[in-house]
Formats: structure tokens, C-alpha cells, sequence
């Protein structure tokens, strides 16, 4: 359990939480193991849950033109997450995650996050900051992206 809130204390997502809040989502959390090749979320499915990387490494693909994968991102790094997206928005997933390798990763649903904000109030504050402090960089790093593409072509 004390790796799993390291895992959280070093992650973006949940930087300024208090040991309590932190040890809270531990336990509203779950543990889940994958093998290489298998999904973990696939695009267009329901988006209800948020994962953090303990181990292994995964990879991040969207479908693109004519149905070709396009490979967005690996993660490999422990507390590297995706899904937050859901916690704002309830739509479809955007994206496919499956792991590269035998891959540790920690699920925290969004009831489990309505529980905790209910006993937490201040972490609410904190925890959607932190998100969208991390969906800026991410739309900056995206545009940047699309931009070099574009005077490429």
C-alpha cells in the first residue's frame, strides 16, 4: 500500500494533497495487472475511470484515417496517467491504451472520486487545478504537434 501512495504523492494530478487525502484515494483505488498485448481502455468506450502507471509500459494509440493506428504516446514512467479526460467530461474515450509489457496500473473510478470529494471538499479545489494545469500542457504539446505537421505537409 506504501508504493501505492507514493505513486500518488509523486504525480502531477494529485500534487498538494495531504498524506490523509493521498492514503483516502489508496483505498478508494484498485490495483489492476495487465499482460503485454492486452487493452486497458479502448476507444469509444465509456469513460469511467482514471489509471496510473505503477509499472511496465503502455502504449497510447488513437484510430486515424482510413482506420490506420496511429501511435500518440508510450508511458513508461511510474505515475504517468490517462483517462483524466473523464473526470470532466463523460464522453467516449478518445484513445486505445494497451500494455507493451506486463504493466501494473491503479484505477480509480469516478464514484470513488465523488466519495472522496465528499469526505475532502478542499482536495476538489487541488485535484481539478492540478487537472487542468495537465490538460494545458497536454493541448499545448498537442498543438505544437499538429502545427509541425502541418508546415511539414
Amino acid at each position: 500500500m506504501e508504493h501505492l501512495a507514493v505513486l500518488l504523492w509523486e504525480s502531477p494530478l494529485f500534487s498538494g494533497l495531504e498524506d490523509r487525502e493521498v492514503r483516502r484515494l489508496v483505498d478508494l483505488s484498485r490495483q489492476l495487472n495487465f499482460n503485454p498485448g492486452d487493452i486497458i481502455v479502448a476507444q469509444g468506450s465509456a469513460g469511467d475511470s482514471l489509471y496510473l502507471l505503477h509499472s511496465g509500459e503502455l502504449e497510447v494509440s488513437a484510430m486515424g484515417e482510413k482506420g490506420r493506428i496511429v501511435p500518440l504516446a508510450t508511458l513508461d514512467e511510474p505515475g504517468a496517467f490517462f483517462g483524466e479526460v473523464s473526470l470532466v467530461d463523460h464522453g467516449p474515450r478518445s484513445a486505445t491504451v494497451r500494455a507493451l509489457t506486463d504493466a501494473v496500473v491503479l484505477r480509480i473510478t469516478l464514484e470513488a472520486f465523488e466519495r472522496f470529494f465528499i469526505e475532502f471538499e478542499d482536495a476538489q479545489v487541488m485535484v481539478l487545478r492540478n487537472l487542468a494545469r495537465v490538460l494545458a500542457q497536454r493541448l499545448r504539446h498537442s498543438n505544437v504537434v499538429i502545427g509541425s505537421i502541418s508546415l511539414a505537409g
